[in-house]
Formats: C-alpha cells, structure tokens, sequence
C-alpha cells in the first residue's frame, strides 16, 4: 500500500490527464492471498479494487503456465 498513490494517481492516470499523448506502459507483479508464514497485511488481495481504477488492467493467472504467458504479454 505504500505506493498506491504512484499507482493510482501516476501510473493509472498519466495517459488520460496527457490527453492520450503520453502511454504509461508498466507492469506491476505483486503475490496476493494467504500463505504460511506471513503476516496479515501481506494476505490481502487487492485484484478486484486495482481493477476498478481506470487506466489499469489486471490479470490473474490460474497456473504457472498461464502466469509465464500472461507475463511474457505484458511486457511486450
């Protein structure tokens, strides 16, 4: 949460607030969900509010496979 203001109000922002002149290609890889060990501020999935901010997109891979695909797409 600590940078969810660049997030947000840069990344998320900066190709609409540029009238469509200046693209913000970045990708953001992030784990989410509970595993052993972690405290409780590191199991929170954030998904489904990152998506509803407009000029980001989110994908979630189901499997590894998926995960090296969509990665892969991105950064292109």
């Amino acid at each position: 949460m600590q940078a969810i203001d660049q997030i947000v109000n840069s990344a998320g922002k900066t190709y609409y607030m540029s009238g469509g002149n200046v693209p913000c290609p970045v990708v953001f890889r992030g784990p989410n969900g509970a595993a052993s060990g972690v405290a409780a501020q590191h199991s929170q999935d954030y998904a489904a509010w990152y998506g509803s901010i407009p000029g980001l997109k989110v994908v979630i891979p189901w499997s590894a496979e998926d995960c090296k695909g969509l990665l892969k797409s991105a950064i292109r």
